[in-house]
């Protein structure tokens, strides 16, 4: 269990930026020091971008920015080790100058901040966008390779993600909130744990996103197979149950009263 309560504070009212998010993860999984190391890189990397970008006139766009970031101080999309969670935890995306759409995303946003650049991250399915809003043409930029994207462009990401049959609508391109952009963050996070079998930090990933939706049955239920991998059977089933009562119709219920009473736990009868 986290002995961090810096989560607690996601709910509030009180606005925080995206970067203060991914960093509170960094710190509930890893501590202050590495939060404080990836804040004093931060500063350094901004420091070398406000250099590159005085030799441009001003206003600086999103784009120029962009290009700074990624032709000059080197972040690029990691095709080598996509999946590591090096690629998902900020204060390593920092420090390495590589990671993967939405940490780049994250990293872009921060510095638009900085510089007061109008950007949104944009959720798009399978590959996370910043979109820089203008009255003529809005420019939409891939975090993985620093690119921008043309409509052709995102119908192939599309049909990459979902499929040949899927076509580009108005909700893929809907522009997420810090906290929603927090819950993708985590849960590619948890994924990249549970890749590389370190169902601990998945664990603790998978309760930070329960800080986000508290009763979330899908949540609850990877949680569930989390407990079961660290031989907590007990609470494994609690949360099994909870998925089998919130979604009595799923397939994965049928699956998970066997699993059920495959578990050093005391035997549920279910009507």
């Amino acid at each position: 269990m986290l002995k961090t309560n810096i989560s607690d504070t996601w709910l509030s009212d009180a606005p925080r930026s995206i970067m203060t998010l991914a960093l509170d993860v960094v710190e509930s999984l890893y501590g202050i020091v590495s939060r404080e190391q990836a804040q004093t890189d931060l500063l350094a990397i901004e420091t070398e971008l406000g250099a590159a970008l005085a030799e441009y006139p001003v206003p600086i766009s999103g784009e120029q920015l962009v290009r700074v970031l990624y032709k000059v101080l080197g972040f690029a999309g990691d095709w080598e080790q996509f999946f590591s969670f090096d690629n998902c935890l900020l204060n390593r995306v920092i420090a390495r100058r590589r990671g993967i759409p939405i940490s780049l995303a994250i990293v872009i946003l921060h510095f638009c901040e900085r510089f007061n650049i109008e950007a949104q991250g944009i959720g798009f399915p399978g590959n996370f966008l910043v979109k820089f809003p203008s009255a003529e043409s809005p420019v939409i930029v891939n975090p993985f390779t620093g690119a921008a994207v043309s409509k052709l462009d995102r119908e192939r990401l599309l049909k990459g993600a979902r499929g040949n049959l899927a076509t580009l609508k108005p909700i893929h391109m809907k522009v997420m909130t810090p906290l929603a952009m927090l819950g993708r963050l985590l849960n590619v996070t948890k994924a990249s744990f549970i890749h590389h079998q370190q169902f601990d930090m998945a664990l603790k990933s998978c309760e930070l996103l329960l800080k986000i939706t508290p009763d979330d049955p899908f949540e609850r239920r990877d949680r569930g197979f989390l407990y079961e991998q660290l031989d907590c059977p007990q609470w494994a089933q609690d949360d099994f149950e909870f998925f089998i009562e919130q979604c009595p119709e799923d397939p994965v219920s049928e699956v998970l009263k066997a699993q059920i009473m495959g578990l050093n736990a005391s035997p549920t009868v279910f009507h």
